[in-house]
């Protein structure tokens, strides 16, 4: 039988070239598909990347800020107090013989008028204000009101974190503690060293990153 007389052949023939014709047409979809999608890839990761550089630049900022109005703080309260500055608080001292009678716990008007100017600044402060108390190692007078010098501590650490917060400051963001004679700033050796050991502390814990 000739070629011309087997009519499947030429059917064979055409059908495997329209078969190339669709395998080709589907590779090149496929390419087209997969750049297509490597390019929304690409606009979506920088997308993602310009957020976190716009949000990092923001947190710069923010801290930037911060570190000016910290210092600023720093600053103004050093004019009223003594003022220890440390990598993760801030000590205000303020001297016993200025707010209290000696063992007495209430504040007397030159602390109130100290604090009142001190109030406002504590007020603008983000982090955490704990009011420590500390006496010298003599003990209380058989007539004081309080039994000890820990307790003695403990009300005046009290009192002056009631003043501090009828004058503004945020009462879920400050404490008071007494420590009594245990930690003081210089040995119990001599009348000016336990007065320098009487003293109302309020430390400024720096607002942990993130917060």
């Amino acid at each position: 039988m000739s070629e011309l007389d087997d009519p499947l052949e030429g059917l064979s023939t055409v059908d495997e070239g329209e078969n190339e014709l669709t395998h080709l047409w589907i590779v090149s979809y496929s390419d087209f598909m997969t750049i297509l999608m490597i390019f929304f890839l690409m606009l979506f990761a920088h997308r993602v990347w310009v957020k976190k550089v716009a949000w990092e630049d923001r947190r710069v900022e923010q801290l930037r800020a911060a570190q000016e109005a910290q210092v600023g703080m720093i600053q103004r309260l050093s004019k009223l107090a003594s003022i220890d500055v440390k990598a993760e608080r801030i000590d205000i001292q303020l001297p016993d013989a200025l707010l209290f009678a000696s063992g007495h716990a209430e504040l007397q008007d030159s602390a109130k008028a100290l604090l009142s100017k001190i109030a406002p600044e504590l007020n603008g402060f983000n982090g955490d204000i704990v009011v420590e108390g500390h006496t010298d190692d003599l003990p209380v007078s058989p007539h004081a009101p309080y039994k000890s010098n820990w307790e003695l501590s403990v009300a005046r650490a009290f009192s002056v974190i009631m003043f501090l917060t009828a004058q503004g400051a945020d009462p879920t963001k400050i404490s008071a503690r007494g420590y009594g004679p245990y930690r003081p700033r210089v040995p119990n050796i001599s009348a000016e060293n336990r007065e320098m050991n009487r003293r109302i502390e309020i430390v400024l814990l720096n607002p942990k990153s993130g917060k």
